[in-house]
């Protein structure tokens, strides 16, 4: 391109060329050879008080305090181009706010041309200039808002209606797919929903599109290492330039998932283990006992056989108990007693002989399992773990678990099988007491020193009462201190006579009446606080001692420290009965406190109660624009402040989604009533802040009143959250009583 020559008519010239050149650019001027502006042209939507660049007149860009903030740009750069005189194009400037701070930041793209005289002298530079800051800001919003996708540890996608495709995905998701981006872009929700079809993906879409709202699924999936995982999608419609977006988020949420699983596999292990102990009181022989073990172990987990092995006459380790849908198999395992044998050195025989437990949780992978391999795969055998049971420190049989599931037997798992196996092994000993006290009374009683020396060994106590019921001896692994007062404080005085006891089965006065009686019994179960604000729980088995004329000298027996199961039945319990997010009561620990409040309403009218329902104002608004992160972190902040203004006595429950209701206790004036529910509401008075987002979210109460507005707990529910309703159409953040429909007030 021939670069521009001055000459007279040039400034002719570009007065016809800034007719055109106008309707490109937004400002023209001319700069000398120290490329200082000497003349500057506005576009028509420009006034000379307005123009921005008026600081230019005289000076260069650099010195009214441009910055260069193109991409691959820079002064260094542009100035290289100015002193060899080339030209430039697109040059991206940011041109700072005013002094007076009346102009925001501008940005402008810049163009540039040399100019020559007639002998070719240097002139300096024509330049053009279009302002492009509406262009760079929605640049940099949407640069923004893709990072905050890829940022994301949801994995979120936009899926177009009609083709089923995806039209794009954030990093998080197409790193989950084990595909490369474009790879994922070439697929569809159909390709990863594979448990979803066509059809029922389209209705789904469809219903999103003409109802609104979210849309909630879970599914499995395998990841890209070949795992199976549990996905959790919320999906929303969305119409963008005249077409329907669906976007999803998909979150993973496998560990919830084997959380929740492995809770309930604990409680159902924990039934089991209950159902072993009564079947250990039942059982009148070890055969029996081997039996109902086997029957009961099988309930409590996802076990395919359990089965007891025991010494047969031939000198081998045999099934004589087992129960389970393939047992066929167990017929052919014979494990000898000898130790170098090696069929003595698998699961079976090292448990047996260390009288340890012994745990494969890859069965067909382990070596130690070799010789039964054959049958592991006949029997689908994934994973295996036995148990030695013990009859005075003596291994006398093993209790087997098969599961068809690998890794199971987690260290959870494992320590209440061996709780289970520990008391199995307390019964065989029972067994031979028993049988020894109907040989000798005398050998017995001699054999009690070397049981008390085991308890020092085990998590059993000894303990001995005189005929006054007074605490004589109580031996056992004693740790600390402070337990250690408690027993010396508890020798020398009844049960019922220490202040930090407390009898959890029956009552003291029961307990009593049966000892006066001379009966024996079992799992008394007592607690008590140490010095250090400790609680422990025992259970107690006991029986009388007579002497050989049948006086009564007292009481003997064991307690077994069960502070831990119990604290994991507590917090399974816990788990059943509230809500996992904000820790309030759920809906099924609600029914029962609703049910109790009645029926004392019911007996005494002092105890009269109020039902608050209420539903949360505009969260659906904030959970669809800030996503379910910030709506869980709401819901806690609601839960917070709902408790705040209430009584000790009063209660809140969450039953689900953003509804919520308050038992408010002992009351039946409207004006408590009311001072109560203006409370509440005022801890809402200006929304909530989270994590620096202001919510503007209210409540809207609805109100019913035990035995004034109904008689029944479902009834009175019913009626509160129809008061709640009638305060959403009044306006939202207010509440109301229930009114007696007027229709209904009529024909009464």
């Amino acid at each position: 391109m021939k670069p521009i020559q001055e000459h007279p008519s040039t400034q002719i010239a570009e007065d016809e060329l800034w007719s055109l050149i106008r309707l490109y650019a937004d400002y023209y001027w001319q700069e000398n050879t120290s490329f200082q502006c000497t003349g500057m042209r506005l576009s028509s939507e420009h006034k000379e008080s307005e123009n921005p660049l008026r600081e230019l007149q005289d000076s260069t860009l650099w010195d009214i305090g441009c910055l260069v903030t193109g991409r691959g740009q820079s002064w260094r750069q542009h100035l290289t181009d100015r002193k060899l005189q080339r030209e430039f194009h697109e040059l991206i400037c940011r041109l700072p706010a005013s002094s007076d701070s009346k102009r925001e930041p501008l940005y402008i793209s810049i163009s540039g041309r040399p100019r020559f005289g007639e002998k070719g002298e240097f002139l300096g530079y024509h330049c053009l200039a279009r302002e492009i800051t509406e262009q760079i800001e929605t640049e940099n919003s949407l640069r923004r808002f893709r990072a905050a996708m890829d940022m994301s540890g949801d994995m979120i996608y936009l899926v177009d209606r009609k083709t089923l495709l995806y039209l794009d995905v954030n990093d998080t998701a197409w790193k989950s797919s084990g595909m490369t981006r474009e790879e994922l872009l070439r697929s569809g929700p159909l390709d990863s929903l594979q448990q979803e079809t066509r059809e029922a993906l389209e209705r789904r879409y469809d219903r999103l599109i003409i109802e609104g709202g979210t849309s909630r699924i879970e599914h499995e999936a395998t990841d890209p290492d070949g795992k199976q995982v549990y996905l959790e999608t919320y999906s929303r419609a969305s119409c963008i330039d005249g077409n329907w977006i669906i976007i999803a988020a998909t979150r993973n949420v496998s560990r919830r998932k084997r959380m929740e699983a492995t809770t309930q596999r604990l409680h159902r292990m924990y039934s089991s283990l209950s159902e072993t102990n009564a079947a250990s009181l039942r059982a009148v022989s070890e055969e029996s006992l081997y039996h109902s073990v086997c029957e009961a172990a099988l309930k409590g987990g996802k076990f395919a056989i359990a089965c007891i092995f025991a010494p047969d006459d031939a000198g081998n380790l045999v099934a004589v108990a087992y129960a389970g849908e393939q047992t066929g198999g167990l017929k052919e395992v014979i494990v000898p007693l000898d130790p170098t044998d090696e069929r003595a050195q698998g699961l079976i025989g090292t448990a047996y002989h260390s009288g340890q437990a012994c745990i494969s949780n890859d069965f067909l992978a382990d070596p130690r399992t070799t010789p039964w391999h054959h049958l592991g795969e006949n029997d689908r055998v994934a994973s295996a773990a036995t148990f030695p049971l013990r009859r005075h420190e003596e291994s006398v049989s093993v209790l087997l678990f098969y599961s068809v599931e690998k890794n199971i037997f987690d260290e959870e798992l494992v320590k209440l099988l061996q709780s289970m196996a520990d008391n199995v092994s307390f019964a065989l000993e029972n067994f031979s007491n028993e049988r020894e006290r109907r040989k000798a009374e005398e050998v017995l009683r001699e054999s009690e020193e070397r049981f008390r020396s085991l308890t020092h060994l085990s998590s059993d106590f000894f303990w001995e009462m005189d005929h006054d019921f007074r605490m004589r001896t109580y031996e056992g692994r004693i740790v600390g201190d402070s337990n250690m007062q408690a027993v010396a404080a508890i020798k020398g005085r009844t049960l019922w006579g220490f202040d930090s006891l407390v009898c959890n089965t029956g009552t003291w006065e029961e307990l009593e009446e049966r000892l006066h009686q001379h009966e024996r019994f079992k799992d008394i179960e007592i607690s008590f606080t140490n010095s250090e604000g400790v609680v422990y729980h025992l259970s107690m088995n006991g029986e009388p001692v007579f002497t050989r004329d049948g006086e009564f000298q007292g009481y003997r027996g064991i307690a077994r420290d069960i502070t831990e199961r119990r604290r994991i039945s507590n917090h399974i319990q816990y788990l059943a009965t509230h809500d996992n997010l904000t820790g309030l009561p759920n809906r099924t620990k609600f029914n029962e406190l609703l049910e109790n409040n009645a029926r004392l309403a019911e007996r005494y009218k002092d105890r009269a109660f109020a039902l608050f329902f209420l539903d949360v104002d505009r969260f659906k608004k904030v959970n669809d624009t800030y996503g379910h992160h910030m709506g869980d972190a709401l819901l806690q902040e609601i839960a917070k402040r709902m408790q705040k203004p209430l009584r000790t006595t009063d209660i809140v429950a969450r039953l689900g989604g953003d509804e919520f209701v308050i038992l408010v206790n002992a009351v039946n004036d409207r004006a408590t009533i009311t001072k109560v529910a203006s409370n509440v509401l005022k801890a809402f008075s200006g929304g909530v802040t989270i994590g620096g987002v202001h919510c503007d979210i209210s409540v809207s109460i609805g109100i019913s009143v035990f035995g004034v507005d109904a008689f029944d707990e479902e009834t009175l529910l019913q009626h509160a959250d129809a008061a709640m309703y009638m305060a959403k159409q009044d306006g939202k953040d207010n509440f109301c009583f229930y009114e007696v429909p007027a229709e209904s007030a009529q024909a009464s």
